[in-house]
């Protein structure tokens, strides 16, 4: 990132200001009970009225800009500054008041200077350097000095306010920078999160492109191949062994034309149209069983016949893990459906070697190597694509006795 990116760019309004009124409101109270322990406690007198009206309008401006926070206006450079030009003045006028550059605390007016080196560009950031420098200067000769009869009484105590000054300035300086590194890390953290997710789209975009141009070209052979099929299949009526064999191309063939008519369908944007949620889930095991007829599936249904237009690209996303859990082990995989009024949840289990804690820190979010079984690569990364632009949800969890259990929950009022 460079120099001239300010972190206004990077944060919101509220991040900046909020804490910018942390610190003013924690300035406000400082002054007035250091003008009170002064002019009641110590007895120096101190021009109440003026230092009493600043304080006043400071407060005033704090609850302007509480709320300003409650508006979703962004903020700008400008406003920011204008902020911080503010206090330095209010600052200013108030050591004014009350010693001018023999005032212990008047190196807070560094306070804004600070505050403008990690949050507006360099220019302005000068500016207001530049500014402080000046309200400096001119309190070096005007302003009005505290009346303390006593030079070593003075002495001691403006010792005393120098150490005190230097808690505050110390205490104030660690709060601001530090909560605005700490929010600048979560935004960097949450970039990064949307620079790996961008470029897992563009990565299945580029796919879906292939894919597109692959389906459009395999029409014609694959209408051939089904012919073909359908022909040998009755010319082999009567033989079992054969006769079969061709049935069961025939019915790979016509789930391959079915895939590519809804894939030309989604080329149209034609609107699907709702089915019964029961229908929907019988009609996918159906499906899968035809394409994988080598699988076995134990399965467990707990869902409704209420309509169900399930999200774009669903279907084949449960047909990926169900391939994924047959390619990881012999065994039976195990299906389970269950549907509320808010959700469909699908848990798909097998008996494979499982995931490594590498791999599911990135399953679904970057494309796997050296996965187990023959699945578990561009499949996952589909289905968290699919799943999370429904507003559903994909997790992994170990089995007991080995193998892996994936759990896919969609919400039905975005596919209902």
């Amino acid at each position: 990132m460079s120099a001239a990116v300010s972190l206004l760019s990077i944060l919101p309004a509220r991040a900046l200001l909020g804490r910018l009124l942390t610190v003013r409101g924690a300035l406000i109270a400082g002054w007035a009970v250091g003008i009170a322990w002064l002019h009641w406690g110590l007895g120096i007198r101190l021009p109440l009225a003026p230092m009493a009206a600043v304080l006043g309008l400071m407060g005033a401006f704090a609850l302007l800009t509480l709320w300003r926070l409650r508006q979703d206006a962004p903020a700008t450079q400008m406003e920011f500054l204008a902020h911080l030009l503010a206090d330095l003045t209010a600052f200013a006028v108030l050591v004014f008041f009350s010693g001018g550059a023999t005032n212990p605390f008047v190196s807070l007016m560094l306070m804004p200077v600070v505050i403008a080196a990690v949050s507006l560009r360099p220019r302005w950031a000068w500016l207001l350097a530049m500014v402080a420098s000046g309200y400096y200067a001119l309190l070096l000769f005007v302003y009005q000095p505290l009346a303390i009869a006593d030079p070593v009484a003075a002495y001691g105590m403006h010792l005393g306010g120098m150490w005190f000054n230097f808690l505050i300035s110390a205490a104030l300086i660690a709060f601001f920078v530090t909560r605005m590194t700490g929010a600048l890390r979560a935004r960097d953290h949450e970039l990064a999160g949307l620079r790996e997710k961008q470029l897992r789209d563009e990565r299945i975009v580029a796919l879906g492109t292939q894919a597109a141009l692959a389906a459009h070209e395999l029409a014609t052979p694959l209408a051939t191949l089904q012919t073909t099929a359908h022909e040998l299949a009755r010319e082999f009526a009567n033989d079992p062994d054969i006769g079969a064999d061709c049935r069961l191309l025939e019915k790979q063939a016509q789930a391959c034309k079915t895939i590519l008519t809804q894939l030309a369908e989604r080329a149209r944007d034609t609107a699907p149209s709702p089915q019964p949620l029961d229908a929907w889930v019988a009609a996918l095991l159906e499906r899968w069983q035809v394409l994988r007829p080598d699988a076995r599936v134990t399965t467990e249904l707990a869902v409704d016949a209420h309509p169900f237009l399930p999200p774009d690209g669903l279907e084949q996303a449960v047909l990926n893990l169900l391939n994924n859990a047959a390619d990881a082990a012999a065994v039976p995989v195990e299906f389970r459906a269950h549907a509320d009024a808010g959700t469909l949840t699908l848990d798909i289990a097998d008996r494979g070697p499982g995931f490594t804690p590498e791999q599911k820190a990135q399953a679904g979010r970057v494309l796997m190597r050296g996965k187990p079984g023959r699945g578990w690569g561009m499949g996952l990364a589909l289905t968290h694509a699919t799943l999370e632009r429904a507003g559903g949800s994909l997790t992994l969890n170990e089995r007991e006795g080995g193998g892996t259990r994936v759990q896919l929950v969609i919400p039905r009022e975005q596919a209902t």
